[in-house]
């Protein structure tokens, strides 16, 4: 479904030129869940970046289903949680959820209906008229996974959603990610520093100095 290849990325520190990833190859078939671990360092925030197309590579190419992978065909086919959950503080957990759907058009009671059940899903139907400061970090993170699935995407990207969240928290937002996938057959790739949180992925991948190991 998504193929990256040859994926090189460097970034200039002063007078030196940092090579941060270093010709890396990724295939994500259809429904399955790819975890990617690594030191802090290795890469795997800005691999993610660029499968998401937030950042280009300096070499290679990301693909989606054997075609360059365009700005529209992400907005319509990718979703994104990220470690800082990124809500817009002014907006409420519903319109939050509602602010993917606004990238396609404007939402109607249709999309309306739909961000409700995702929040209702992912266990935070008494919080949708709750700004982010009237949440805790978990909830937060809730909203931004119910965020990422509101345009039914195929495929999710979660960089360290867990980072900003006590063990226990971040135990029930991976197993959330997970068995929401699950259902949807929704494919996912989660970046992560926790061995436990990988070994519930379908298939585990380590990171090391720019390549896989």
């Amino acid at each position: 479904m998504l193929r990256a290849s040859g994926l090189k990325k460097s970034y200039l520190s002063g007078d030196r030129r940092i090579e941060v990833l270093g010709g890396v190859d990724l295939a994500v078939m259809a429904g399955e869940s790819v975890c990617i671990r690594g030191e802090s360092g290795s890469g795997k925030s800005t691999l993610l970046n660029l499968l998401a197309g937030l950042d280009a590579p300096d070499e290679g190419l990301v693909e989606w289903e054997g075609t360059e992978a365009t700005a529209d065909r992400r907005a319509r086919h990718l979703g994104m949680v990220f470690q800082s959950f990124y809500l817009i503080p002014e907006l409420d957990a519903l319109q939050n959820v509602l602010m993917a759907a606004r990238m396609l058009g404007v939402p109607g009671a249709a999309e309306r209906k739909r961000a409700a059940e995702l929040l209702a899903r992912v266990g935070l139907a008494e919080r949708t008229s709750h700004l982010p400061n009237q949440l805790s970090g978990g909830e937060r993170q809730r909203v931004a996974v119910a965020r990422a699935l509101m345009n039914a995407p195929r495929l999710v990207l979660a960089d360290e959603p867990t980072g900003n969240l006590d063990e226990r928290t971040g135990d029930a937002v991976v197993d959330l990610l997970l068995g929401v996938c699950r259902e949807t057959g929704t494919a996912l790739v989660l970046v992560t520093h926790n061995a436990a949180h990988a070994a519930k992925a379908g298939r585990a991948l380590f990171l090391h100095g720019g390549r896989f190991a």
